[in-house]
């Protein structure tokens, strides 16, 4: 059962990557504009870098059964539920709450606390 909670979470917090850096890429960047096209890159540069390690995160779930057992099992969960948490923790302090991502992504850690 605990592998199981793994691979749920982990695609999960992929899904919730993918989407995030879809509608942030259709909404959120396309509304910015910036001084210099430079910066315009940078913006979206260093926004899909949150998706990118989303998806790592997600994968590293899926594939921890596969891969490892005991303590590094619990390292590499301990390690994924704080780069969910963190991004969790600054998605409701910056929208105060009103953006759905930090309770997606609590979900997402719960089910890899299960797995663990």
């Amino acid at each position: 059962m605990d592998d199981l909670f793994l691979l749920v979470s982990g695609i999960g917090g992929i899904l919730i990557a993918l989407f995030h850096g879809y509608l942030g890429h259709a909404f959120v960047l396309r509304g910015m504009t910036a001084e210099k096209p430079v910066l315009s890159r940078v913006n979206a540069a260093v926004f899909q870098l949150s998706t990118i390690y989303w998806i790592a995160a997600g994968a590293l779930l899926v594939l921890t059964p596969a891969l490892f057992s005991g303590s590094e099992r619990r390292l590499t969960v301990g390690f994924v539920i704080f780069a969910y948490g963190c991004g969790a923790i600054g998605n409701f302090w910056a929208t105060r709450g009103r953006h759905p991502g930090w309770a997606l992504l609590g979900v997402v850690i719960i089910l890899a606390m299960l797995g663990q």
